[in-house]
């Protein structure tokens, strides 16, 4: 998992377990847990402005802003809300269980699909096993990749082979496209797996500071980070100079 600026997310993967059920009490004591940590803690743990304070009743009830970044309560509520769930359980058990479900579902959509996805594919396991990660080990590689063999039956083994295979096929880091723009935000844990300096005049890349998961794509608000902004701005100028080369090629009569 990345670290750094996405270190905020770990508290809400923990909250997340258990957050919409639990009173106002519990969040306050989990806030004032991860307040005394970031004060005595010597890895320089920051949450951002105004992270650290305190849960008041009905916080988690109030209106939601999904693309509101400053908001600390939108990865949990989005979450919750996308799942049509009151509380995610943290039953292993129950999560098997429900990812073997093969009938149609009103909750949890895509879960099944994109844990296959995971397995046959590409991976991308966010984990929190380095030894500076300050909050639980639970979510560790083993314990990802033991729901394929679970839940689907495919080995680690064949993991293994299935992202070699991707990366082989699609060129990993290096996929030698042309055209593309490669966009991600360093907030976002999953960057790193993507190509975040250009490869050459058509592969370009675009390293947005301070964006999370896909904020470059959600409608311009007020509240929009001028890095934001210039990320968006960036992005359209380099479609409208694509889209003027293809028409120019068309013209010549070209593909």
């Amino acid at each position: 998992m990345a670290r750094g600026p996405a270190l905020w997310l770990g508290p809400l993967l923990l909250v997340s377990l258990w957050a919409s059920s639990a009173p106002a009490s519990l969040l306050r004591c989990l806030a004032e847990h991860m307040q005394q940590f970031q004060e005595s803690s010597s890895l320089g743990l920051s949450l951002g402005p105004g992270a650290v304070a305190l849960p008041k009743e009905g916080w988690l009830e109030q209106p939601l802003d999904p693309f509101n970044a400053s908001d600390r309560r939108s990865f949990l509520q989005v979450v919750i809300q996308s799942l049509g769930q009151r509380c995610l359980s943290s039953s292993r058990a129950e999560t098997v269980a429900q990812l073997k479900v093969t009938e149609p579902q009103v909750s949890g959509v895509g879960d099944r699909q994109w844990v296959y996805q995971t397995c046959t594919e590409f991976g991308f396991y966010v984990t929190c096993e380095d030894p500076g990660c300050p909050f639980s080990k639970l979510p560790a590689l083993p314990s990802q990749l033991a729901l394929c063999e679970q839940v689907f039956g495919l080995s680690i083994s064949s993991v293994a082979q299935a992202v070699a295979r991707t990366n082989s096929y699609y060129g990993g880091q290096t996929p030698g496209a042309t055209r593309v723009l490669f966009v991600n935000g360093d907030t976002d844990p999953w960057y790193v797996l993507s190509v975040t300096q250009a490869l050459g005049p058509s592969e370009s890349a675009l390293l947005i500071p301070s964006a999370s998961h896909c904020l470059d794509m959600a409608p311009e608000r007020p509240s929009d980070s001028p890095s934001l902004l210039l990320g968006r701005q960036h992005i359209s100028q380099q479609l409208q100079t694509w889209l003027r080369l293809a028409k120019e090629s068309q013209g010549r009569g070209g593909v």
